[in-house]
């Protein structure tokens, strides 16, 4: 990978076990993004979700893109980034091991705010698509 991509998820506020970019593919600032979340069983959040038969909770994709999107959307100072909000169409639920690819495009820009068309896909086809806006500075309520 390149180095420049790999040093992109060391920007993230996030740390494990709350970081769900893997990887960086592409990366385009104020404009576009490609990453991977690998994800291999062992994570604890599948203990309980679901015993036995796995699934990897939605709402974490969610969080996943809501990164991918920040690193794409805000430069390297903007860091107190808050997911403003989110609606996403779920089509599919991936079980591990499974390598989910995350994309963004950054569609609008309106201050501090920036609206996102977000897709997260594996081997299988789609698994969720939609939007989501980041806040800067706070202006929003739930962390990202």
């Amino acid at each position: 990978m390149d180095e420049g991509l790999s040093s992109l998820i060391e920007r993230l506020p996030h740390q494990s076990p709350f970081r769900f970019v893997t990887r960086v593919l592409e990366h385009r600032a104020g404009e576009t993004g490609k990453a991977v979340w690998a994800v291999d069983g062992s994570e604890a959040f599948f203990a309980g979700h679901f015993p036995g038969r796995p699934v990897v909770p939605g709402v974490l994709i969610g969080e996943a893109l809501a990164q991918l999107s920040g690193l794409v959307g805000f430069e390297a100072g903007a860091i107190d980034v808050r997911l403003a909000h989110i609606d996403l169409k779920f089509v599919s639920s991936p079980s591990p091991p499974a390598e989910i690819v995350l994309q963004t495009l950054l569609v609008r820009k309106l201050g501090d705010l920036c609206l996102f068309d977000v897709s997260a896909t594996n081997a299988d086809g789609m698994l969720a698509t939609g939007r989501l806006a980041l806040a800067c500075d706070g202006r929003a309520g739930s962390s990202s």
